[in-house]
C-alpha cells in the first residue's frame, strides 16, 4: 500500500471513532447506572410501560427476557375490555421494526408453538379496547337518552 492509502485509510478512521461512541470501562459514553436495576435474584430488571386495557397501566420493571404475556400480567392482567387479538408492541427507536402487531389470543388458546415477542428495554405495550366497549357506552347513552325523554314526558303531561 502506498503512503497515501494509509494516509487516506488513518483519516476515514480517525472520523469513523469520532462519530461513533466507545463504551469503553474509560469513556462509557451513554452508560447510565440508573438504567440498569438488579433484584434480589441478581437478575438484570428492564423497564417497559403498559398502556389500555389492563387493570394497572404504568412503567413496570421485569426480568430480561420477559414477555407481553409477563408484563400484562404484572399490571394486573387484562380488563374486560382488552383487545388481546390486537396488542400492539412498540419498540424504542432504532429497532427494527418499530411497531408490530400481536395476536395474544392466538398464544393463549391455541397455537403454543409461537411464543409472544421478548421485550427490551424501553418497550411499550398497548392493549386496545374492542368492540364490546362501544357497545357498552352505546346502550349507556341512549339509557341516559331514554330516562331524559321520560321526565321530560311525565313532566309535561302534568301541567
Amino acid at each position: 500500500m502506498t503512503a497515501r492509502t494509509l494516509r487516506t485509510a488513518a483519516l476515514l478512521a480517525a472520523a469513523l471513532a469520532a462519530l461513533v461512541p466507545s463504551a469503553t470501562a474509560q469513556d462509557p459514553g451513554g452508560f447510565r447506572r440508573e438504567s440498569f436495576r438488579m433484584d434480589a435474584n441478581q437478575q438484570l430488571l428492564i423497564e417497559v410501560h403498559v398502556w389500555g386495557e389492563v387493570n394497572k397501566p404504568g412503567s413496570y420493571q421485569v426480568p430480561d427476557g420477559s414477555t407481553m404475556i409477563d408484563v400484562i400480567s404484572a399490571a394486573g392482567g387484562p380488563t374486560q375490555y382488552a383487545a388481546l387479538s390486537r396488542v400492539r408492541l412498540s419498540h424504542v427507536p432504532g429497532q427494527l421494526p418499530r411497531i408490530e402487531s400481536v395476536d395474544l389470543n392466538r398464544y393463549l388458546t391455541r397455537e403454543r408453538a409461537v411464543l409472544p415477542p421478548q421485550l427490551k428495554p424501553g418497550d411499550a405495550v398497548l392493549v386496545p379496547r374492542n368492540a364490546r366497549f362501544f357497545w357498552k357506552d352505546a346502550v349507556a347513552l341512549v339509557a341516559d337518552i331514554a330516562v331524559i325523554v321520560n321526565v321530560y314526558y311525565l313532566l309535561s303531561r302534568d301541567r
